[in-house]
């Protein structure tokens, strides 16, 4: 096992979502296919191994520790805008009753997530190349997510907009972040106003090596 791999699962353990060796066997797997079809299809600069592993799993592994706290034994979560698949991907492989969407607007980024998503043989992981926000009418594979994830997605203001309208009734929208969100601040009241939407929680975090906390900060429905 790689140095990297032995960070990600102290840390895994750390945040109380302990990964054993065959679901690290299966994300290393993953990542070293990102690797291998990177320069080709250019998912991400950040294509070194260490990076794959602390910067990018560590997220996805982070966000299942969380959300298994509050989210249903087997809920459906939509990864907005989900690139080379690294927050839905990694949380499906962690969490395997997760019924996960991963859903990309762009058509390479999208043809990489079905050849990664077929290569893992996970059932109920699947693949929509769809923009949220476009207008076309939602189908039955955006709507009613107990959980919308997105990381890089937008401005904050922006990818609540853009999350809202796939969420159930009780669903929570998860949004990574490197500063605590101001509420107050103009553009994101708005959001805010306009969606219902109310920060629950902000949950600190540092990767493995950073010195800084990282957050996810998740959002649920105004109670009036």
């Amino acid at each position: 096992m790689s140095t990297a791999l032995e960070s990600l699962s102290r840390a895994a353990a750390a945040w109380g979502e302990p990964v054993g060796p065959a679901a690290l066997e299966k994300i290393s797997a993953y990542l070293a296919f990102v690797r291998e079809k990177n320069e080709d299809v250019n998912l991400t600069a950040d294509a070194g191994w260490d990076d794959l592993v602390l910067k990018h799993a560590s997220d996805g592994i982070f966000a299942a520790s969380i959300l298994r706290t509050l989210l249903p034994k087997a809920p459906r979560i939509l990864d907005l805008g989900s690139g080379a698949g690294f927050i839905g991907i990694v949380l499906k492989l962690v969490w395997p009753e997760a019924e996960v969407t991963l859903m990309e607007s762009v058509e390479r980024k999208y043809r990489f997530l079905n050849a990664a998503a077929t290569r893992t043989g996970l059932k109920g992981l699947r693949v929509l190349n769809r923009r949220a926000g476009s207008g076309a009418a939602l189908t039955a594979y955006e709507r009613d997510q107990d959980c919308v994830i997105e990381r890089a997605l937008a401005e904050l203001p922006e990818a609540v907009r853009l999350a809202w309208p796939l969420l159930g009734p009780k669903g929570l929208f998860a949004a990574f972040q490197s500063d605590e969100p101001d509420p107050a601040e103009p553009a994101l009241a708005k959001s805010l106003a306009g969606t219902g939407a109310t920060v629950l929680k902000s949950c600190p975090y540092r990767r493995p090596g950073e010195a800084r906390d990282r957050r996810l900060v998740l959002f649920a429905r105004r109670e009036d």
